[in-house]
This record gives structure tokens, sequence and C-alpha cells, in this order.
């Protein structure tokens, strides 16, 4: 039976499904905001309770897919200084554009107060924070009557957890336990002990996603995958049982606890199937600015409104919108942004040239030799956030 390792030399480490994944799963995303940004919050969560499975499965997915593709950059770094400054590079400029351009312009355009006062506001102010993580989702008379109101950029409450992501990844790294798979393997087995024993303890209403420490323990999923990949199947029976454990886990909630390493799963399989690929995967990796632009356009068609106040037109006018918007983003700002990454090599190797990072290459390179041998050199993964995710 092959593994996912051998499907993945298969595809020479860059299989088309993990890029057919992130754009699905962005789509869906903005599939799903239409009913909030038309119907309002709570109508909203009403009609869409009738789907948790599903919905939590979307982010879910998406930290999971993180989590496999990141260890694959990770292992191939020299150090945590390229680590995290590629990292910051396929994250953070194009979030500091994106932040920008919804409070300068959009802002500017939609507000119902007089430009001065709205340049002035603290609340303006404050949403710039947005660019390190810190989100803010008001902009100062913005939106104030839409269906769900006073909110610009609700998709970035996962920014945070995603950024925890990378941190706990490194602090594995430091501590040579994601360099050792068995060690990692126990620590994996520890936090979901740990984490059924508190959802045990805890709880209370279930939300329609899955909470947010449930989703960095995806991402851990998705790191033990790549880390175990020439031992775990790559098989589609697995698949299926997998979705089916994540169906009976999710279906109440009860269960959310045991959901992320089936989800991982599904999403390593998934993402490991390599169809032909077109020109919207070949072209460019337009899930990110699908992701950051899609809400905020979604509130500006809701902003006109109740003509088009009904979920399917906002998908059929904000969808082509966001897609146009997240090419452009793509081609001129993230595509750019990852050229930096031979500037990011040389300050690395400058500094560590001075300063001594004891072994991480040396770890890297015998975890790789211990979770796999593979022909040939592995071409680096371009990882991504919801985002990732």
């Amino acid at each position: 039976m092959p593994s996912l390792a051998d499907q993945l030399a298969l595809s020479r480490n860059r299989p088309a499904g993990f890029d057919y994944m992130r754009i699905a799963l962005a789509v869906s995303i903005i599939c799903l905001h239409s009913l909030n940004v038309t119907l309002g919050l709570g109508r909203a969560l009403e009609i869409l309770s009738s789907f948790r499975i599903g919905i939590a499965m979307i982010l879910a997915l998406f930290f999971a897919l993180s989590g496999f593709l990141v260890t694959a950059s990770l292992l191939r770094c020299k150090s945590l200084i390229s680590f995290l400054g590629l990292r910051v590079l396929r994250i953070g400029p194009a979030l500091a554009v994106e932040t920008t351009l919804s409070a300068v312009i959009i802002g500017s355009v939609f507000t119902e107060l007089p430009l001065a006062q709205y340049v002035a506001d603290p609340t303006f102010h404050a949403y710039f924070l947005n660019i390190v993580g810190d989100i803010h989702y008001e902009l100062p008379g913005v939106f104030l009557h839409n269906p769900l109101p006073d909110v610009v950029n609700a998709q970035l409450w996962t920014v945070p957890y995603e950024l925890w992501c990378y941190v706990i990844l490194a602090l594995l790294a430091v501590t040579t336990i994601c360099f050792n798979r068995v060690a990692y393997l126990v620590f994996l087995a520890i936090v979901q002990v740990a984490l059924v024993s508190y959802e045990v303890y805890r709880w209370e209403e279930v939300p329609i996603q899955l909470r947010a420490h449930l989703l960095v323990f995806c991402f851990l999923a998705g790191v033990g995958f790549y880390l175990w990949r020439d031992k775990v199947p790559f098989n589609r029976t697995a698949c299926l049982v997998a979705l089916l454990l994540c169906a009976a886990g999710m279906a109440t909630g009860r269960g959310d606890a045991l959901a992320p390493v089936p989800a991982a799963y599904v999403a390593c399989y998934l993402g490991l199937m390599n169809p032909r690929r077109s020109w919207i995967v070949s072209s460019g990796d337009y899930s990110y600015g699908l992701y950051l632009y899609g809400f905020v356009i979604q509130q500006c068609v809701a902003a006109f409104g109740p003509p088009v106040r009904h979920w399917y037109l906002n998908i059929l006018i904000s969808l082509p919108l966001a897609f146009g918007v997240a090419v452009a983003s793509w081609h001129l700002v993230e595509k750019h942004a990852l050229r930096l990454r031979d500037a990011v090599e040389r300050l690395e190797a400058a500094m560590l040239s001075r300063i001594s990072i004891l072994g991480f290459g040396r770890r890297a390179e015998q975890a790789e030799r211990e979770a796999v041998v593979q022909p040939g050199p592995i071409n680096p993964v371009r990882p991504i956030v919801l985002s990732g995710r």
C-alpha cells in the first residue's frame, strides 16, 4: 500500500491537490459569509447550525494542511531565522496592504462620519494593529446599517491562532521534539488526552466552528502526519473512515476534541491527490487573497441596500470581485514579497556567522533521514494561512 511519502514523491513534492483545496476552502468561506452579511449573525447561525459538520470541517482542513506544508518548510530551513522570516513574508505584506486599503479607501468611502473626524478617531488608528496580528474588526462609522453592522473584516479572527501555530512549532523545534518523530508522537498523544479531558470538563454550549485551541491541534496533527508520512498509508478507505469519525465527533460538538486527527488525515489525503493543474492554480496562489478580501467586499456589496441583500446575489457579485482582487494581490504584492526569500537567507547566513544556533540544520537533516528517504532533492512547498490557513 502506498504511503503519504510515496504519493508526495510521485508529484515531485508539489501535489496539485493542496492548491485546489486552498481555493475551494477559501471560496467555501465566502459562500458561508454570504448568510452573515445578508441576514445578520443570529439568523445565519440558525440556518447554518443544521450544517455544523461541514462548516466545522472547513477551518479544520485549513489548519491541518497548513501544519503539513509548513513542517516541510521547517525541515528545509537552516535555522529559525529563515523559518520565521519566510512566515512573515507570506503573511505580513499582503495583510498590511489589505488592512491599509480597508482603512484608507473602503473606510473613507463607506463611513458616515466626516472624513476629518473619521481619520482622527482612535478606532481608525487601532485598526492598523491588524498588521501585527492584534485584530480589530471595526472602523468608525463604517457599515453601521448593514445586517451585520460595524464589522469590516470578521475573517481575520483566525490570524492570531495561525501565528500561535508557528510559534508553537518554533518552540517544538528549539526543544528538538519535532526533530524526533517518536517524541512528537508522544507529545501529540499527551495533548490529545488533555484536550479530551478538558472538553469533558468544560461541557458548555457548542459553537458552530471548532474552538480555537482545537484548530491549533489540527495544525499540530498535520505536523505529525508529515513527520510520519512514510508510515501513514495513502488509502481511500482510510480517508472515508476518517470522514466518518469527523462526522461522529462534530455532529453534536461533544466529540470535537477527537476530530482533529482524522480531519488532518482527510486534509493530507485530499491534498496529496494530484489532478491536472489548471490555470487557476498554475498561475498563482490566490487563496490567501480570497481569504483577506472576501468578507470586506461582501460587506461593501451588502451596504448597497435591500435589493442586493440576498445570499445568492451576494455570492454572485462578491466572489468574482474577490477573485479579481486576489489575483491582483498575488501578482502585485505576495509574489514580490516571496522574492525576498534570498534576502532572508543572506541575513540568516550573516547572523549564523556571528552567533551559534547549535545544530538546527543538522537536526533537521537527521529528522528528514529518520522520517523517509526520498530520491532526489525535495522542492520547497509553499505554505498558506487561513488560513488559514
